[in-house]
């Protein structure tokens, strides 16, 4: 299931309920919050927490603003939330 160029939307939650992986955007770390929302798009945390309460096994976060030079901190401020977070990097492959 891909989640992407979306805002945090708990609707989707039917959609990817117990699902093995899911790629989320996380544009924003979460304190800009209030940016994302006014730009349609999602943070680390929002995207772990909606991986959460979705029960999904695996979370893939990319999609990330060009403003920030380092991914590190993406994937450490969502695994707060979601522990089996991992960056969706380019040419990177996943196990399902």
């Amino acid at each position: 299931m891909f989640c992407a160029d979306t805002k945090y939307d708990e609707s989707l939650l039917p959609h990817i309920q117990d699902a093995d992986l899911i790629y989320h955007e996380t544009t924003y770390l979460d304190n800009l919050r209030e940016r994302a929302e006014e730009r349609f798009h999602s943070t680390t945390k929002q995207a772990a927490e909606l991986a959460l309460k979705g029960g999904v096994k695996k979370l893939l976060i990319g999609h990330f603003s060009s403003k920030y030079d380092t991914l590190e901190e993406f994937e450490a401020e969502a695994r707060e939330v979601f522990p089996n977070t991992e960056l969706a990097l380019e040419g990177v492959c996943f196990e399902v």
